[in-house]
């Protein structure tokens, strides 16, 4: 029997997608970006060693990509618990006393989003008005927006920020709440 795809059902189909893209944004703005850096220097290596006239725009375009690349991705990695942590120490503590540690170091690690983002936007400001005056600054090149790639930090520490506080709500707030109303964490 053929599949039929009817307005509604390619409707639906369409709409699932978005939102599958919208939820996983980092991951999406993460896997397009390495895709173009991986093609561009591809094409780049072919250009300069088989017709001996590289792309001059190419490093250009290709280290914003990777900007986008590492700060997306790694906004990513939080949210999927992919970073690399060292807890040799903190292992050798009572559960108790790891439960506080993890607790003073998510508490640092939100303060420290925050800071990152909070300087990370100023720079992007600093790149677009210079002595408080509409003024970009632009790369060499292309002569392309600075702040294009430099947009990229303050998204992806923003993104990883926004993780961090929700983790934070999940691992800690909430069990609190359960607690109180219920008298043991859940």
């Amino acid at each position: 029997m053929p599949l039929i795809l009817t307005k509604t059902g390619l409707h639906m189909k369409t709409n699932r997608f978005m939102k599958q893209c919208i939820h996983n944004f980092d991951a999406v703005v993460t896997g397009a970006t390495l895709t173009a850096c991986v093609t561009l220097v591809n094409l780049n290596v072919i250009m300069r060693y088989f017709f001996n006239h590289p792309l001059q725009w190419c490093d250009e375009i290709v280290t914003s990509l990777f900007v986008w690349t590492v700060f997306i991705g790694s906004a990513y990695a939080h949210r999927k618990h992919a970073h690399l942590g060292v807890d040799i120490l903190v292992n050798l503590f009572s559960p108790a006393i790891r439960q506080k540690v993890r607790l003073l170091f998510d508490i640092l690690q939100i303060l420290v989003l925050g800071m990152i983002t909070c300087i990370s936007g100023q720079y992007v400001y600093s790149l677009i008005y210079v002595r408080g005056k509409y003024k970009l600054a632009l790369t060499d090149m292309l002569r392309l927006p600075k702040w294009w790639t430099g947009i990229a930090v303050p998204i992806g520490f923003g993104l990883s920020l926004i993780y961090a506080l929700y983790f934070f709500y999940q691992d800690y707030l909430k069990k609190k709440e359960h607690r109180n109303e219920g008298g043991e964490a859940v």
